[in-house]
């Protein structure tokens, strides 16, 4: 058993490295064609909407499915829950579609109001064009859930790629012709393409059958636990909306700006924390369900403490390097150095947003493994609420930086609040362990940061290139010796040879 998680694990690491590489050239491709300009703008405002539903029905989707398919196949009904949920959300994502189709140009011209003539316009039909993918999304969605219910995660994340790839391909064929129309084209292309992957997959084998009543009982059931959980899941989303929208407001190219920021930030946190949480989420509904509450516990802080081990010095080295990330990466085609410089900045406040958001995956699949996504729900509009508020402040005092720096305040306090109310429920959880973990592994990260600024420091006048590859080689050689030397446990969990949970 062991053995098939690894192997699945490695599979899942190595697509989910496919998956994020390919929005990577997406988002390059975008700064090639078009630079930090009011097209790019309108490309990424367009995107916004769709994207809060794509992240409402895909990951509320797997938040909410894979224990329910698990508590179902302990009854011998899993395939049978399968079939219900897929027609139903099949009807759940036409509605959806349908209904913010009609409202695309009024949420455009309130949201977005410095774009104005052809770029709202152009903003606006991409808008629908990415809407009308929704239906699609959604029954891909429960396919993506059920894979990860099965352990093959791979394969819901080889799916998402290639909604990416088909990006990818209809913008180096098209966009030179219809510009950024290309790559809305695209999308929807990819998410009929991963459709027809799924169904190949499933329909042969008899997992999945069109045919067959819609049991109208089961999916309110389900759809009872899927919408608060949902709803959750597009938190980010939405504070990333009205990021978007406040930076509209300040002008021109900040929405670039942030666009790209929040993508190559996320980049280690879509690697690591998606990773780890898709693992971890299984073995916390499969305990729970068992009635395993101290393995429940046990699994909570050892993936947090894991998360943190992981992500703080990948996150740290690489916002010593951003500068030189950035360059390397987008700066060509219309994208200047003074782009690069900007983006750069707004990148280094977003260092928190995306530490905390990672961390509280972890809590959050606790949640919804005992089915109280409610809680999490209503701590997240707080925190939209706070988003707003935060927004309006930091921007009257430090401008543009305002806007992601909010972001990483209100993410600390949503984090810490989410842990605080999980351990209400819970009592009391093994931390004293993981605390101590916690402590170690950051000050390897003080010791590892404090090396690779003094090195680049040193080579300054080298290549980007260059000064990334020698910062990187020596600060995982520092990194690894201080975890050699401080014995820190969440590496030989890594290996294999970790125990139990720190108690």
């Amino acid at each position: 058993m062991k053995s098939k998680l690894r192997i699945a694990s490695l599979l899942l690491l190595v697509v989910t490295l496919l998956l994020k590489v390919s929005g990577l050239i997406r988002d390059q491709l975008i700064t090639f064609y078009f630079g930090a300009t009011s097209e790019a703008d309108a490309y990424y405002a367009a995107f916004a909407l769709p994207n809060m539903f794509i992240l409402f029905l895909t990951t509320g989707m797997k938040s909410a499915f894979v224990p329910s398919f698990i508590k179902y196949e302990e009854k011998n009904k899993g395939l049978s829950h399968l079939q219900n949920v897929w027609k139903g959300t099949l009807l759940f994502s036409l509605l959806i579609s349908i209904l913010f189709i009609v409202i695309a140009p009024v949420y455009i011209q309130l949201l977005f109001p410095n774009l104005t003539g052809d770029t709202a316009q152009m903003a606006t039909i991409m808008t629908i064009i990415f809407l009308s993918s929704l239906l699609f999304v959604g029954v891909n969605a429960v396919l993506e859930a059920y894979f990860d219910a099965e352990n093959k995660y791979y394969l819901s994340v080889l799916a998402q790629a290639i909604v990416l790839l088909g990006t990818i391909g209809s913008a180096l064929l098209f966009a030179d012709q219809i510009g950024a129309y290309a790559f809305a084209f695209g999308n929807l292309a990819g998410v009929i393409l991963s459709l027809l992957f799924k169904l190949i997959l499933l329909v042969p084998k008899r997992n999945l059958r069109l045919e067959g009543k819609i049991n109208w009982a089961e999916n309110k059931r389900f759809f009872h636990i899927f919408i608060p959980v949902a709803l959750t899941a597009m938190i980010g989303q939405i504070t990333l909306t009205i990021d978007t929208s406040f930076a509209n407001r300040l002008g021109d190219s900040f929405v670039t700006y942030l666009n790209i920021a929040k993508n190559l930030t996320q980049f280690p946190q879509n690697i690591v924390g998606v990773t780890i949480g898709t693992i971890v989420f299984p073995l916390l509904a499969a305990a729970y369900t068992k009635g395993d509450m101290p393995g429940f516990k046990a699994n909570i802080t050892r993936g947090l403490q894991i998360m943190y081990f992981v992500l703080l010095p990948v996150l740290t080295g690489m916002m010593l390097l951003m500068p030189e990330i950035v360059s390397i990466l987008f700066e060509n085609g219309k994208f200047t150095a003074q782009h690069t410089e900007e983006t750069s900045i707004a990148a280094y406040y977003y260092f928190g947003t995306i530490l905390f958001y990672s961390l509280v995956i972890i809590v959050n699949n606790g949640f919804y493994t005992m089915e109280k996504g409610h809680y999490m729900m209503r701590l997240g509009f707080l925190s939209i609420a706070l988003k707003l508020l935060l927004n309006y402040i930091f921007t009257e005092s430090f401008g543009f930086i305002g806007i992601p720096l909010s972001s990483s305040v209100t993410g600390f306090i949503y984090a810490l609040t989410c842990f605080l109310l999980f351990r209400k429920l819970m009592g009391e959880l093994p931390i004293k362990g993981m605390l101590l973990d916690v402590a170690k592994t950051t000050i390897s990260v003080l010791i590892m940061g404090i090396a690779v600024y003094l090195l680049k420091e040193a080579v300054d006048q080298l290549q980007p290139i260059i000064t990334i590859l020698l910062c990187s080689v020596s600060g995982v050689i520092v990194f690894l010796l201080c975890v050699f030397l401080m014995k820190i446990q969440s590496f030989y969990i890594l290996l294999g040879r970790g125990g139990s949970a720190a108690k």
